[in-house]
């Protein structure tokens, strides 16, 4: 499942760009259009990443489950970081915060959990055996 790797790499990698955008927004230095942006791109590529695992052969569930909580939280964090936007909440501005690191989280776990899947795959042993225990 190679296209499923390569897939969390890029969006890791969007998404280390989007948290320093955040930043970015948060201290004044950027617009919150470039933010938006790049969180689309993002939530598409976290799209593509949940389809490609979820029709993947062989099925590997913890990715399929990582790949669809991180579109769901995508999907929250959108949401919320509109309603910041249109409130000025800096209570919504925290949950949108902590919703990040828990993207992020998510994002670093499906990346390494998928690299081992496609390493144990590679070795010609039982990737799905291994993760059911």
């Amino acid at each position: 499942m190679r296209t499923g790797l390569i897939l969390f790499r890029v969006t890791g990698a969007v998404l280390g760009i989007q948290l320093l955008l955040g930043g970015l927004l948060t201290f004044g230095f950027i617009s919150a259009g470039i933010h938006i942006a790049v969180g689309f791109i993002l939530f598409i590529l976290a799209i593509a990443t949940m389809v490609v695992w979820l029709v993947s052969k062989p099925s590997f569930r913890p990715m399929k489950v990582i790949s669809t909580v991180i579109v769901v939280l995508i999907l929250l964090q959108i949401i919320l970081g509109f309603a910041t936007l249109n409130t000025g909440s800096q209570a919504i501005a925290f949950v949108h915060f902590a919703n990040a690191l828990a993207i992020f989280g998510a994002t670093l776990s499906g990346t390494f959990t998928a690299m081992r899947w496609s390493q144990q795959a590679g070795s010609g042993r039982d990737p799905s055996a291994t993760a059911a225990g």
